[in-house]
């Protein structure tokens, strides 16, 4: 039997193939996500000043660029002993905020929910233009969800994509008070929208059990920042929790980034990362949520409730990565009404003068641990620097999980359709970012 090839797979961030090899007996053997183009920003930021890093790595992806800048600020920071004010460090916080709900927005409404609508349609018919065509409003309020998350994006960073007032030491501005409010009324109307469309997502989960059981559950470990009392974007330290959820390791920035180990792939540009003597790790929403065990707002965990009692905890099954995009969604949206109503006062940036040193910046990006790990020289050049992104620890989770939809699509008598319908809809579940696997 000829093997599977999807080229491209569509509705995802940056482009990509799958091939999926069967054997003479149609069993599938093997699966392999397939990028090309390396980018070299690694290579590029060498040499490069500190004053211009931000601005070089935003451009890595418009989806993440503002995980990648404050990754980068962090980095410096630590590795010339520069305590970022308060206020800064809150003004970052909520425009990363910001930046995830947009980014779950667009990952949910238009590369997603087609799959469970529409399921068993035909592929040409299964996306969100279809949609429009049978009921246009739906489509303006879901993406009224993502203007949202762009506005506070804007407000904060000074510019939608690529932000401006992040820089290391700090932040340039703040916000007007009015701004503020205003903001803060924007979210106010727009929850009930989000506690709907969180039902609906779950809603969907559950009418499409069959196909959240089938297309992929892998028990294994988990990697991400644990907060003291729920999920936060950044922090001092991660977790590793086995596949019962159970804590196997506590790692500081540092210890994180020397555990980092990338395997060059002999089938594409993405280099899978594992963590020594640990192995291989999931990140990103699931992760998160397996790791904290709750969000540590009250509608977020008030809404999470339905997830454990319906698919347990931890939760395994890729599928359910949507439940837990829109958890982290209304999670932002409490944190960015919290944040918004605590203005900043003093210096929001403290002098950053170049010099030699090492440093790691490490944030939760949307789809899950972004590792920075830099060497300065004594005029404040990049001397080496190391970029590890989410795809490349999901990696391998991925194919597994497009391996196991592979064996569930081949049982049908369209066997070519069904295959393409059901590996695009595993690879969905996990949102890659190409374009930060490749960077």
């Amino acid at each position: 039997m000829a093997d599977i090839l999807i080229d491209p797979v569509t509705r995802i961030n940056g482009n990509a193939s799958v091939r999926v090899v069967v054997d003479e007996s149609g069993t599938a053997q093997e699966a392999r996500f397939q990028a090309f183009g390396y980018r070299g920003f690694d290579q590029i930021a060498r040499g490069a000043h500190i004053d211009d890093l931000c601005s070089i790595v935003s451009r890595i992806c418009g989806g993440d660029s503002l995980f990648h800048q404050v990754a980068a600020a962090m980095a410096v920071e630590k590795a010339l002993g520069v305590a970022v004010p308060q206020g800064a460090t809150r003004l970052r916080e909520l425009s990363m905020w910001g930046q995830l709900f947009e980014r779950h927005a667009v990952s949910l409404t238009v590369h997603s929910i087609p799959d469970l609508l529409f399921p068993s349609s035909d592929p040409g018919l299964r996306n969100i233009v279809s949609i429009n065509r049978v009921d246009e409003d739906v489509i303006k309020r879901l993406m009224d969800l993502k203007s949202l998350g762009t506005m506070v994006l804007r407000e904060t960073g000074l510019r939608a994509v690529h932000a401006v007032n992040f820089l290391p030491g700090g932040a340039v501005r703040d916000m007007t008070g009015e701004t503020r409010q205003a903001l803060i009324a924007r979210l106010k109307d727009a929850g009930p929208l989000l506690i709907e469309t969180g039902r609906l997502i779950k809603l969907l989960l559950r009418r499409n059990e069959e196909v959240v059981n089938a297309l992929g559950s892998d028990a294994t470990s988990s990697l991400s920042i644990r907060g003291e009392s729920g999920m936060v974007i950044t922090g001092p330290s991660l977790t590793v929790t086995d596949e019962a959820g159970d804590a196997r390791a506590e790692l500081g920035l540092e210890e994180l980034a020397e555990k980092v180990e990338e395997s060059d792939s002999r089938h594409s540009h993405i280099r899978s990362a594992t963590l020594e003597g640990l192995g291989e790790v999931r990140v990103g929403p699931l992760a998160r949520l397996n790791v904290n065990g709750a969000y540590g707002t009250e509608r977020a965990d008030e809404e999470l409730q339905e997830v454990k009692t319906h698919w347990g905890f931890p939760l395994h099954r890729s599928m359910t990565g949507h439940a837990a995009r829109i958890l982290e969604m209304i999670h932002a949206w409490e944190r960015m009404m919290d944040l918004l109503g605590q203005p900043v006062s003093g210096e929001l940036r403290q002098p950053v003068n170049p010099g030699a040193g090492n440093g790691v910046g490490v944030v939760e990006a949307p789809e899950g641990t972004l590792v920075y790990k830099m060497v300065l020289d004594e005029e404040g050049l990049i001397k080496r620097l190391s970029i590890t992104a989410p795809l490349q620890f999901n990696l391998k989770g991925l194919e597994r999980a497009v391996k196991q939809s592979a064996h569930y699509a081949l049982g049908g008598v369209e066997a070519s359709e069904r295959a393409a319908t059901f590996l695009e809809t595993a690879i969905r579940a996990f949102a890659p970012c190409v374009p930060c696997g490749i960077h």
